[in-house]
């Protein structure tokens, strides 16, 4: 898959943004530059989100928050927020047009008149899934009741639990109402060709987002697996120093609150919060910290597969020999060297030197292990054409691998598409002219 190109009319920072990445340039690396403030990582950021997040309801939050502060001009009924071309491996071109939508513009559709136009909001669809897990709450405390044949402390008694089966009982009747109305609003929006992803609210309003495809591809049925297939192939890297708007508010407020004893706590929220995204979202690497637990799976995969050899075969594998050859190329004469507990599982990464020194990671420049986890993400990834994204990719690298890293990246994974948020004059200047793209800085008011 090929991102070719995406215009964004107005969010936040960006305004009337309007990029090509074109699909026959060679090689296909292309660094995003601006002034600070000109918007490439919240660019990189909100592709992401709505590539890996919109076909994925448990991740559909980091949509909510992506765009939280985001209202559409009063007297209007929608608004584009992205549009993005692309194109697959047979070089068949899509379009996803990315929506926000007012309850007027559902109101607009023919659905049938039956039913109430105040009733045809994008708050019953958020309504819908609050039900759902009130009521699989519910359900799951009943479980945990008649399985171990005794009242829970949740359920003290047999009043309070006839009070959780009677609000099972009144959260049916409202779905059984508010679902054939959901279902309508689904089957109208795939007349149009549209996909509901999600809602939000914003000053007391809900509001929508839809995303609109005016040319799908041959091979798949909807859009829906258009945006499957996509959450798959789209990739981001960036440095935990950065504000990560696909966060909760109060998590990204925290780090902004003023310096004392509460600022250590802040910063922890913050940080847990970025890990659990983090784990949300397996397409996400934040990179400033060297990824231990990505190079010790890349290894534990190489060993696993060495001996599924000697158990097929006979003999032993070489992949984990290969592999840790790769690995000491990029460590400039330093070995990589796993460590082992006592059942022999990898619990991490040490270095030795051709004098037999041994060296912790903490010893190593950032550079080093930046690169050394760079290489072994990408090499990580599954095989085909990704799109990755990666903010910041200079940082702790000498200009000479600046320059350098180009080269690295097409020779690390060489079917991807790389677009790099950078202010790197070396990296730019390793490319043609045309390869970089620019953004000019712009304060929105949204």
């Amino acid at each position: 898959m090929r991102l070719v190109r995406v215009q964004v009319p107005e969010f936040r920072a960006l305004k009337d943004v309007d990029i090509r990445f074109e699909p026959e340039f060679t090689p296909q690396v292309f660094p995003l530059g601006s002034l600070n403030g000109g918007g490439k990582s919240t660019l990189l950021q909100l592709i992401f989100v709505l590539l890996h997040c919109s076909a994925h309801e448990e991740r559909h939050q980091f949509i909510a928050n992506m765009l939280e502060r985001i209202t559409i001009p009063k007297n209007d009924i929608n608004k584009l927020l992205v549009k993005l071309e692309l194109i697959d491996g047979d070089e068949e071109k899509i379009e996803l047009e990315f929506t926000l939508c007012t309850d007027g513009y559902l109101r607009g559709l023919d659905i049938p008149p039956f039913y109430d136009k105040e009733k045809i909001s994008f708050g019953a669809l958020l309504k819908e899934k609050e039900l759902l897990f009130k009521r699989a709450k519910n359900e799951e405390m009943l479980a945990e009741r008649d399985s171990s044949n005794q009242i829970l402390k949740s359920l003290k008694s047999d009043e309070q639990y006839e009070v959780i089966q009677k609000d099972i009982t009144s959260i049916n009747k409202i779905l059984n109402i508010i679902q054939p109305l959901i279902g309508n609003i689904s089957e109208h929006l795939k007349i149009n060709n549209q996909h509901y992803i999600t809602a939000y609210s914003c000053n007391g309003d809900v509001i929508g987002l839809l995303c609109h495809s005016p040319k799908t591809n041959k091979s798949t049925k909807d859009i829906k697996n258009i945006l499957t297939l996509l959450s798959e192939q789209v990739f981001l890297s960036a440095p935990p120093t950065q504000v990560f708007l696909f966060l909760d508010s109060w998590a990204k407020k925290s780090i902004f609150k003023k310096f004392g004893e509460e600022i250590e706590l802040s910063w922890c929220d913050y940080e847990s919060e970025l890990y659990a995204a983090k784990k949300k979202l397996p397409n996400f690497l934040k990179f400033d910290v060297f990824a231990v637990d990505i190079v010790v799976s890349y290894i534990e995969k190489a060993r696993n597969q060495d001996f599924k050899t000697l158990v097929r075969t006979g003999n032993n594998g070489t992949n984990y020999q290969k592999i840790i050859a790769e690995l000491n190329l990029l460590t400039q004469n330093k070995k990589v060297l796993p460590q082992l507990d006592y059942d022999a599982e990898i619990t991490g990464i040490m270095f030795e030197t051709n004098e037999r020194i041994e060296i912790y990671p903490e010893d190593l420049s950032h550079g080093e292990l930046k690169r050394l986890s760079i290489y072994v993400w990408l090499k990580s990834l599954p095989s085909g054409e990704n799109i990755v994204m990666i903010d910041e990719i200079e940082n702790g690298l000498h200009p000479d691998w600046q320059y350098q890293i180009v080269r690295d990246l097409v020779e690390w994974g060489e079917n991807n598409q790389y677009i790099l948020a950078t202010h790197s004059y070396e990296l730019c200047n390793a490319l043609t002219p045309a390869h970089v793209k620019e953004l000019d800085p712009k304060l929105v008011k949204n």
